[in-house]
Formats: C-alpha cells, structure tokens, sequence
C-alpha cells in the first residue's frame, strides 16, 4: 500500500543546512537562530527522533538502556583490532537530537592547556586554550551542591573566576554525600596527590571531584537536545526534521574563485527521496563517524576509494576518515564490602522501583546522578622508579619512537613529539583515572555487556583512559548506500607505547586500590574482574589490557581541522564532551562573521 503521509514543506532555499543533530549540530542550530541572526533560515537534519522527554535519555541514572540501544544508538562496531588480541569494540553514537550528549556518562571533564595550545600550532590560529576558554565558559552553567557535600567532596579546589554563570549546560556536583565518593577524595590526598588546579584553568594533576553535566533542580540530564535545541524550536527561522537520512551533499564548480560550493543536501525521510536547498552554507556535523562517511558519499575524499564506490570525486582529499584516534580504557572491578552501596545493586527489583519511586517524587536518590564523578589527572612520572624516573622514561620513549623517513601518517613527527612532551612532563597528565560504582566487563564486546551487571557481587571500578594515544585508526564508506555502517579501524594500541603507557597506569590502580581509607571500603580476599587478572606487574599490567581495553567512546580526528599537508580536512574556519560543547560555540560565532561578511559583499555589488 502507497504511503498516505504528506510529503515534507521544506522552503526553496535555507541560508544554513546542518546535516546532523547531535551535540555540535544542536549548538549550531540553537546559537544561529538567536534573535542576532533572527533573519537566517536554518535548517537541523536528524537521523534519530527527539528523545528529549524520553525517560532513558533524561533520567540520568538510566544512561544503559539508550546506551547500545538501536531507538538511541548507532550501535557501531569497529573492525578486529589486533592490538586488542583481535577483538572488535562498540562504538556508541547517539542517534537522537543531542547526539552523545544525550547517551553518555555525563562527566565533564576539560583538556589541558598544553594541548589545546599544540592544536593551535599545528597551523589553527585561535584554536588554542586563550581562544577557547571564553566557550568553554560561554556553555556551561556553575551548580554548587549544598555546602556540607562541597566541604566533604573537597570542593575548594574550583575557581570562581573561571566557572560559566548563564550558559545552557548545568555543571553539578553529587546533591547528597556518598561515602565512597568522599573515600575517593581523601584517598587521593593520602596520597599527596589531590589536585592542584582548577582543570577549568587549563591546568593541574591529581584526584578530584568532577561535575556532571545534570540540572541538579530537575534531576534531568542536561545535554545539546534539551538544554541548548529545545528552547530554540519555537523559532520561526529554525526548521527542524527528524527521521532523516542524508544521502550526500551536492555541490557546484562557479569557478571565479569561488571553486566548488555546497549548494543543497538530498536525504530520504520516510522512504521519499528530498533535495534542500542552501544559499549560505552547508555544515557537515555528524560526528567523527558520520562526517568522513557524508563527505565520501558526497564525492570528497579519497579519489580511489570514491571511484571503486561508483561515486564522483569532486574534492581528492585522502585525509578525509583518516586520523582516527580514542581515549582507549582498561578497567579492573574490585568487590566491596557487604552492605556498600554500588549500582550493581540494581539488579534486585525491589531496588529498582524504590530509586524509581524516589526519582519520580523529588527528583533525587541514585537516579539523579550522573554516571562518575571521581577523576583523576595523571601524569607518567608518577609510576616511574623513582631512583631514576628520568634515565627510566628517557630508555622507554627512546626504545619506542625513533625517527621514521616512513612516516605512518603525515603529522606523525609534530604529534610524536608532542606526546613525548606530555609524557616526560610531571605538570602533565598521559592519563585519566575514573571511579565507577559499578562492575565493568571491559572484554566483552557490546557495550550494554560492558555496562551491564553480570555477576552476582557488588564492586566498584577503576578505570584509567590514555589521554594521548600513538596509535591511528579510520573511518571509510564501504558502500554508497547511507544505510551501510562504515568500516571502522580502529587500531587500538597498534602502536607499542600505548599498552605500555596505560599498563603502567593499569599498576597504579593496583596502588590506589590498596590505600586508604578507599581500601577499606573492598572485600580482603575478594572477586575481581575480569578474573585471574592483575596489574601487579608491568608484564601482568599490558597482558591486562590486550585482554579487557576498549574504547571510551570519544573517537575524534576523522576530518581533522590542519592544513592539508599535515592530513587536514577543514582549516581553521572549519571546525570531545566539554571540548565539543567549546568548538561548536565557537564555530558558530565563526560561521555568523562569514555570513555576514559575505552578505555585506553582496550588497556592495
């Protein structure tokens, strides 16, 4: 039977097209339609539906059931990585208005100085930490909790200076104390190693308590569909579609200087084929995954790849799905003591309806909260022999990154001694460390077994995430069909110096697990997880993770922004959680000065 609904309105021609919804495209579409831009016509193209009142997505708590999920999730799947002992590893990308912000684990967690200041000299002026920071800001609004968990949670550490004070993202605290919270905390300082700084200020290492990006009035998740797009849809200037799947963008060759210009993008929406129009300009913003897979399908990529596909190549560009690069994770559970409270509680029923019960009445209680707020900046030097931590480190980079006349990708050399700047530096962090109140099955290949609560005792996780990975992936279309997954590399721990770094991390949460007063909290003797596996030993630590890394879900680099000669895809005009809020910010105060700009040239002619 012919379908009876009514085909699309669409209007003849939108000054902006953004092909995708999630975070980056919901910041985009909210800031360009602001009543300083009330006469461009914006147009935002979703995959997903708006899930904004969806119980999975606003409940905080309830982040595994649209983790992995296909209503929600992209599900997808990378290819074998033999870094890994040849396991394959999830991908999820959200697939609803907000994106992964609307999926994920709620940590706001900020890069350092140093890094977004390499970024800048890889040829991107104003992408540094001073040209970022202002956004970083600009997108976050400062919740204290109640004085008695700040105090408790060592709090003090947070510069006022610094904190946004009216931007749409909620940046809260944990509303009630949690003892194992506070055990993280005065761990950490035990160990004479709290943080020293506002991450904030772009700088400082050590234990902390990070916010989450949670409305602490609402007990809702607070993301780029709900916060930033939401009061936006009332606007007559902004045109939002949902169910969509974009096909390509097409372009048009005006020459004249101008080149090739994006002038309309064609998606399908119910089994009908639409084609809109742009007279301004067309952002691609679907994510590491979907914007190299877009841009390929759209003729702009890898001429090869492009011709064996069938597909016009407008734009030879073999940067394009190259650069893949990820926060790869190893995690150890360890089991509590009887009667500590962790959410593997869950899997009782009975607890279930009594958090529900609670949420529902007052917007509280263990679904209110985000999924961790116990970080760690952790810098390599701190797990070196101490004797002779220099000589040490010196012999382990040395051994593992000489000069290469065959570069394996084009900025090989400037990242490479980047990273060796990072790692040798003790004011640096080569790593992150997180606490989650939960088992974590690292191995297992779906991520709602990752997340998922399989065995039958209670535990808390350590989990340490390379901050500056060596090893490169990509991202390629394997068909033109916008429906087939692209094929993933991703290359984990390919390169020697990543499970050698992280196993070193892996041994000091062996080291933190044995402190106290946190170590009070863990059954002597207890289950850990996976089983018969240890990080005790640096040999035991890389065995570890070959066996039980996997991703931390912030795949980036895909279309990287650098010049061309580097294995740059946009350049600085063009543009991970907080950090991705900061670009789009930024971005679009960028892509409003274009318009504008060229607007004015028009009326001059």
């Amino acid at each position: 039977m012919a379908s009876t609904t009514p085909p699309l309105q669409l209007l003849d021609c939108y000054d902006i097209i953004i092909a995708g919804g999630g975070t980056a495209g919901c910041v985009l579409a909210a800031r360009l339609t602001e009543d300083a831009h009330q006469n461009l016509s914006v147009l935002l193209l979703e995959a997903g539906p708006n899930a904004n009142s969806d119980f999975r997505v606003s409940t905080p708590g309830l982040f595994t059931l649209a983790i992995d999920n296909p209503e929600l999730d992209w599900q997808f799947m990378s290819e074998p990585s033999p870094g890994l002992n040849g396991r394959k590893v999830a991908f999820p990308r959200g697939k609803c208005l907000g994106g992964s912000s609307a999926i994920n684990l709620m940590a706001l967690i900020y890069p350092s100085k140093a890094g977004l200041d390499a970024w800048e000299e890889l040829g991107n002026p104003g992408w540094g930490w001073e040209g970022l920071a202002p956004y970083y800001r600009k997108s976050q609004r400062h919740c204290p909790p109640p004085k008695d968990v700040e105090e408790a949670l060592a709090l003090d550490y947070i510069d006022p200076k610094v904190q946004g004070t009216n931007g749409p993202i909620c940046s809260s605290y944990p509303q009630s104390l949690n003892p194992l919270e506070k055990a993280w905390v005065d761990t950490w300082k035990g160990l004479q190693k709290a943080i020293t700084g506002d991450p904030l200020t772009g700088v400082g290492t050590g234990g902390y308590t990070s916010p989450a990006s949670v409305d602490p009035v609402s007990g809702e998740r607070s993301h780029a569909g709900s916060a930033y797009l939401a009061p936006a849809l009332h606007r007559t200037n902004l045109h939002v579609l949902t169910g969509v799947m974009v096909d390509k963008i097409e372009v048009d060759d005006r020459g004249g200087g101008e080149g090739l210009v994006a002038t309309a993008v064609t998606f399908t929406h119910e089994g009908k084929a639409y084609t809109a129009h742009a007279d301004g300009e067309v952002i691609v913003s679907a994510g590491t995954i979907g914007s190299p897979a877009l841009l390929e399908r759209s003729g702009i990529g890898s001429k090869a790849l492009c011709e064996a596909l069938c597909i016009k190549n407008y734009i030879d560009n073999s940067n394009v799905g190259e650069n893949l690069q990820d926060h790869v994770m190893c995690g150890i559970s360890y089991e509590v003591q009887d009667g500590v409270a962790t959410a593997d509680m869950f899997r009782d029923p009975t607890v279930i309806q009594k958090a529900m019960e609670q949420y529902q009445a007052s917007r509280s209680g263990p679904l209110a909260g985000g999924g961790g707020y116990n970080f760690a900046y952790t810098p390599l030097t701190d797990f070196i022999n101490p004797q002779k931590p220099k000589e040490e480190l010196k012999a382990l980079l040395d051994r593992h990154l000489p000069h290469s006349a065959d570069p394996k990708f084009k900025a090989e050399k400037l990242h490479y001694a980047f990273n060796r700047s990072i790692i040798e530096s003790p004011s640096e962090a080569s790593a992150s460390l997180c606490m989650i109140q939960v088992q974590f099955n690292g191995h297992k290949e779906r991520a709602k077994e990752t997340f998922g609560i399989l065995e039958p005792e209670n535990y808390i996780t350590l989990v340490p995430q390379l901050a500056h990975p060596f090893s490169r992936g990509s991202v390629h279309i394997q068909s033109k069909d916008a429906v087939v997954h692209p094929k993933i590399e991703a290359n984990y721990l390919s390169h020697p110096l990543d499970a050698e770094i992280l196993g070193r991390h892996m041994q000091q949460v062996e080291t933190i697990a044995s402190s106290p007063p946190l170590a009070a909290f863990l059954k002597p003797s207890g289950r850990r997880l996976p089983d018969s596996q240890d990080a005790h030993t640096l040999a035991r630590a890389i065995e570890l993770v070959r066996h039980s890394a996997t991703s931390n879900y912030h795949p980036s680099g895909t279309c990287a922004m650098m010049p061309a000669d580097l294995g740059g895809v946009v350049n600085e005009r063009g543009n991970i959680q907080s950090t991705v809020y900061a670009v789009a910010e930024k971005g679009a105060d960028l892509i409003a000065e274009d318009l504008a700009k060229r607007l004015d040239a028009k009326l001059e002619v």
